[in-house]
């Protein structure tokens, strides 16, 4: 299996490959202080050999020094729905996309990918009009990647989510994530599945519509799962892949 963790340092960024069999395991990334990335290290470590899809067979990180002056974005807003089953999530995401105006067929090729048995180590790009995928590589996908928030935001957004009961390092990450996917203009919107068995919770989310959880997205013990981003069909592909693999942003406010 394969994921990855890159986090940057303000000047250093860092991140974790893993591998089993070739399949994705999960990947973590992150903007940090260089004071703080030897903890962190140690912290994807630790998740890297305990991860609920195995014992990875090789472990790799990665510390690189970010130059460019970092875009400071927004935080999407949060809101979890906690859905009776999957059928329900699923009509809440298609409802969702629908009203972004993802067509039907872009949809239909999305919920593909979502619940492809064979993970991609990052995201797939589908035109929002056609419903082609458009992402250079198949099997690696698109990783969004340098994005990271400030440590005053940090601690206000686990106070945010320990209110709502879920401050945990997966909802914080992927909220991260989908703030700086979203911040992307040419990105409608995103929609998510945990290959993790063990995590039955997935989500939408926009720009205009912000960050929606969907609890009892699939069966518990499912190893399906994905990540899709439906983008305009006049899009500029090398510029959204350029924006969500190489320009680093950060969230200061929460």
């Amino acid at each position: 299996m394969r994921a990855a963790k890159k986090t940057g340092v303000r000047g250093q960024g860092l991140g974790v490959r893993r591998k089993l069999r070739e399949t994705h395991i999960s990947g973590a990334e992150g903007i940090y202080e260089e004071k703080d990335v030897l903890q962190i290290c140690n912290e994807y470590l630790k998740r890297a050999v305990n991860h609920p899809r195995g014992k990875p067979d090789e472990i790799v990180i990665t510390i690189e020094t970010i130059k460019q002056k970092i875009k400071t974005i927004p935080l999407l807003s949060v809101k979890t729905v906690k859905c009776k089953s999957p059928d329900e999530a699923k009509g809440i995401i298609i409802q969702k996309l629908a009203s972004s105006g993802v067509s039907k067929k872009a949809v239909n090729n999305g919920f593909k990918v979502l619940k492809a048995q064979r993970a991609m180590r990052g995201a797939s790009l589908i035109l929002a009009e056609s419903g082609r995928r458009v992402e250079p590589d198949k099997n690696r996908g698109v990783r969004a990647s340098r994005m990271g928030i400030g440590k005053t935001a940090g601690r206000m957004l686990a106070q945010k989510l320990s209110k709502m009961g879920i401050n945990t390092a997966t909802v914080k990450e992927a909220l991260i994530l989908a703030s700086k996917v979203a911040s992307c203009p040419d990105i409608i919107a995103e929609a998510c599945v945990s290959d993790d068995p063990d995590y039955t919770t997935g989500y939408f989310a926009s720009g205009k519509k912000g960050y929606l959880r969907l609890v009892n997205i699939k069966e518990p013990g499912e190893m399906h799962g994905g990540r899709v981003f439906f983008i305009k069909e006049n899009a500029d592909i090398a510029g959204v892949i350029r924006y969500l693999e190489r320009i680093p942003v950060i969230i200061r406010r929460v």
